[in-house]
């Protein structure tokens, strides 16, 4: 090889080596939930690019109701979902083997909530609920459960109340209409009634739930997190870098239209959506007891799960 041959290998091995290696292509996900403020972390994780930077491409995908959450994730539909605690626990006992990934939010929430009758009815506390038609937005859902467990609280039967489907939406039409004679129902629909006039609160069904208790949570199946465990982590950390973001005071006008964009609220209804004020990504086992408990109370479930065999390492 002569001189000028070896100058020119060498120049092109040197160019070569400062080649940057492909980037790595993102995880490509679905995440399915309901539009509630509780998931803030993942709207400003996907709006300020921490997914991006921690290699998820992840499509934040509005569900028509929280019930389709656990079949989508068995079906591969989506990896991530956000089910409360109640259907995932009646999930597993059918079978599903869902795992919580990741906590959200934790009570005592910031949000107002409560059981609102209508204004010309005649319940005015808690007994008057007897023989009355109460909407929850699903039967056996977060709300239903809480708002069973309150009146129970109060002394009052549970079952001797005729508790009906209707969506959070829906409510207000309901009580105007007479179809229902009081709602169990939280913000941005809890102010939204209230604001009308058109309802009285009869009590908050919230204040049965002990303080560190998560009210909803990002899962997936537990063959996906075992497989998945650095997507797992990754999103973790992507949750964390979103937090840090939230609690800084400049950032509160961004992260409020972060919220509206993602829940897709009407202007009005987003701005009474609230930021909450603890965002707890390392779930803990004490967070989901409380649901194990008046799950199995009510009937939901039979087993009696350890919490901690269902949080992915």
């Amino acid at each position: 090889m002569t001189i000028g041959r070896r100058i020119l290998f060498v120049l092109m091995l040197a160019t070569l080596a400062h080649i940057a290696p492909p980037a790595k292509a993102a995880t490509k996900l679905t995440f399915l939930y309901t539009p509630v403020n509780s998931w803030v972390g993942i709207f400003v994780a996907k709006d300020q690019g921490y997914l991006e930077k921690h290699g998820l491409d992840i499509d934040l995908t509005i569900a028509q109701n929280g019930s389709v959450i656990a079949a989508a994730l068995v079906a591969d539909s989506a990896q991530i979902g956000g089910p409360t605690p109640t259907v995932l626990l009646q999930a597993n006992e059918q079978g599903l083997d869902l795992i919580v990934i990741a906590g959200t939010a934790t009570y005592p929430l910031n949000n107002l909530s409560g059981i609102i009758a209508r204004k010309d009815g005649a319940i005015k506390e808690t007994k008057d609920l007897l023989g009355k038609k109460v909407g929850v937005p699903g039967l056996g859902g977060l709300i239903d459960v809480l708002a069973k467990k309150w009146v129970q609280a109060k002394g009052v039967d549970y079952h001797k109340v005729d508790w009906i489907e209707l969506t959070l939406a829906q409510m207000g039409d309901g009580l105007k209409s007479g179809i229902a004679d009081a709602v169990a129902i939280t913000d941005p629909f809890y102010s939204r009634i209230m604001d009308s006039g058109i309802g009285v609160n009869v009590g908050d069904y919230g204040s049965v739930i002990p303080t560190g208790t998560v009210p909803i949570v990002y899962t997936s199946t537990r063959g996906w997190a075992t497989k998945n465990a650095a997507a797992v982590a990754a999103f973790r950390a992507s949750l964390k870098e979103a937090e840090i973001f939230i609690r800084d005071p400049a950032n509160l006008p961004a992260t409020k239209a972060i919220l509206a964009k993602y829940t897709m609220l009407p202007p009005q209804a987003a701005a009474t959506l609230s930021i909450p004020d603890r965002l707890d990504v390392d779930p803990k086992p004490e967070s989901l007891s409380f649901w194990i408990t008046v799950s199995r109370e009510q009937g939901l479930i039979k087993g009696n799960p350890d919490p901690a065999s269902l949080i992915a390492p």
